[in-house]
């Protein structure tokens, strides 16, 4: 779709020269280009992955090009090509320059791209210590001879747990270093409602900072969605279609507990859960506790043949969208695996619990 979209701006737009009032400038060299055009294009809603195309920059002979643009702050990207794309967190009167060799980029000019650049650095290096590290293990136990369940059940929570840590360093580095730049934007990308009050007293900062930017707008509604499906919030209805092509509403279910468990095939942490609710359905399924499983696959065939192999029996639905699926959004799921607890009412009464700490919840809530 990518170099479609490329192919098409080159072909219907043509590279605009300096505007009048600009409010910032981009120039620099991209090497070796096999293009005459590159793209420069606004992320302006990151979690439904929606750009707004702003213009094409034409490179002259030696990859050489200046852009001047009167824009608001906001998170740009500079697509090279349909593989190579440069993201810029772009401020108010920054003067940016780009040079680009041998798809290596060095950006200079934005200090606010400079802290987005250090904070995907740290996200990097810290998923990898952290949680890559651990799944590593797990599939190295998995080819293994004789794989060792309680090996790998002991790293699966270790993965869930560190997954946690690595979230935290994030929030540090953004508390610490970010104060209300606009590569805040991009990191609420990874934001959860167990730290809400620190999300809320960024986003009003930077409101305050920047009382008009359509980025503030976005940053709200981000805590709003947070707020809303906290515990003790409402969950918004989902009305989605099942393997069978039959639609299957949410609250057209009406048992006392509903777990609503995000999932897809590909997550090995959701896949490894499917023991414990399996033996949670089992259990309580004749006394008012149910499953509705929401898959965030793409790809038909690989999530029915998940649901058959872990006999995910409970009704299940996807639009096949991953994470692109509407209610992903409206339950601000941007990770798995994800879940919620609600009562007959709709009322979240525990989230993102899981093994042991799940189990014992359904139990106490099912005892009384």
């Amino acid at each position: 779709m990518q170099r479609i979209l490329f192919l098409l701006t080159i072909i219907l737009f043509t590279s605009c020269s300096k505007k009048e009032n600009s409010t910032f400038t981009l120039q620099g060299k991209i090497n070796n280009s096999e293009n005459k055009y590159i793209i420069l294009q606004q992320e302006s809603d990151i979690e439904r992955k929606v750009s707004k195309l702003i213009d094409t920059i034409k490179l002259d002979e030696y990859g050489n090009f200046e852009y001047a643009l009167n824009d608001e702050s906001h998170y740009y990207t500079l697509v090279l090509n349909e593989n190579e794309n440069i993201p810029l967190a772009i401020a108010k009167d920054q003067q940016i320059t780009i040079e680009n060799i041998n798809s290596k980029s060095l950006v200079t000019g934005s200090k606010d791209t400079d802290l987005l650049n250090a904070y995907e650095k740290l996200r990097k290096e810290s998923l990898e210590r952290l949680v890559n590290s651990i799944r590593k293990k797990i599939t190295a136990e998995n080819k293994s001879e004789n794989p060792n369940p309680k090996t790998i059940d002991s790293l699966g929570k270790l993965e869930l747990k560190n997954y946690d840590l690595h979230l935290a360093e994030l929030n540090t580095f953004i508390k610490d270093k970010m104060g209300t730049s606009i590569a805040i934007y991009p990191t609420s990308l990874r934001w959860k409602d167990n730290n809400i009050k620190f999300f809320d007293s960024l986003t009003t900062a930077f409101e305050t900072a920047h009382p008009d930017l359509a980025i503030s707008k976005k940053l709200r509604e981000k805590v709003t969605r947070l707020q809303q499906t906290a515990v003790g919030g409402k969950v918004p209805g989902i009305v989605m279609t099942a393997a069978n092509k039959d639609t299957v509403s949410l609250f057209s279910i009406t048992e006392k507990y509903t777990l609503i468990d995000f999932w897809a095939s590909w997550c090995g942490p959701c896949r490894r859960e499917s023991d414990i609710l399996n033996k949670l359905y089992e259990k309580y399924k004749d006394k008012g506790f149910t499953i509705y499983g929401v898959s965030l696959d793409t790809n038909e065939k690989q999530w029915t043949n998940a649901m058959a192999k872990d006999h995910r029996i409970w009704a299940n639905v996807s639009s096949l969208q991953g994470f692109e699926t509407p209610a992903a959004y409206n339950f601000a799921v941007t990770a798995l695996p994800m879940n919620y607890l609600i009562d007959s009412k709709g009322i979240i009464i525990a989230k993102d619990l899981h093994a042991e700490e799940l189990e014992k919840l359904v139990d106490q809530v099912m005892a009384n």
